[in-house]
């Protein structure tokens, strides 16, 4: 019965508003109401069909804190994929070995401390007063952390050997 009444997908009201899907989550939260005008069809947020004539209204009186951005049409906005561009590989120098967490590391890499994420630290031996560390291939990672990369290539066969 739900499904009937909620047949609009999210997307569907972004595409005939011209808005981003984050500003059609915003208008939700501010002016709609649940089981009224949107509900969860599986996995998915539907709305009603009344919906895009409502949430017209609104943006005509007023946009309620959405930026400008966001009103562009989505086949308009181009946002780059994480796969864009070839990936370039570092040489990081390890630091620091964490005994708690197994799954990062810490490198010096053009004069910054940064953390790269490994399978598992057990092998990498860190940089101490006469040793200068391990030096490992590292790749920045396409996220919102500058100072977060990903080890690339083949793990230390044995303690500080390759």
């Amino acid at each position: 019965m739900q499904t009937e009444l909620f047949n609009v997908t999210e997307v569907d009201v972004a595409k005939k508003l011209g808005l981003s899907r984050d500003a059609v989550r915003k208008l939700r939260a501010e002016h709609l109401y649940q089981d009224e005008d949107f509900g969860k069809v599986g996995r998915e947020i539907c709305y009603t069909e009344d919906v895009v004539q409502k949430l017209r209204q609104v943006l005509q009186k007023n946009t309620h804190g959405i930026k400008s951005g966001d009103l562009v049409p989505m086949s308009v906005k181009t946002e780059p994929a994480a796969s864009d561009g070839p990936t370039v590989i570092q040489d990081a120098v390890v630091t620091e070995v964490f005994h708690k967490n197994t799954q990062h590391l810490r490198a010096l890499l053009g004069g910054r401390k940064i953390t790269v994420r490994v399978r598992n630290n057990a092998n990498f031996i860190a940089g101490s007063a006469g040793n200068p560390g391990m030096v490992i291939p590292a790749s920045k990672l396409a996220m919102k952390n500058p100072l977060l990369y990903d080890f690339i290539g083949r793990y230390p066969r044995a303690r500080g050997m390759w």
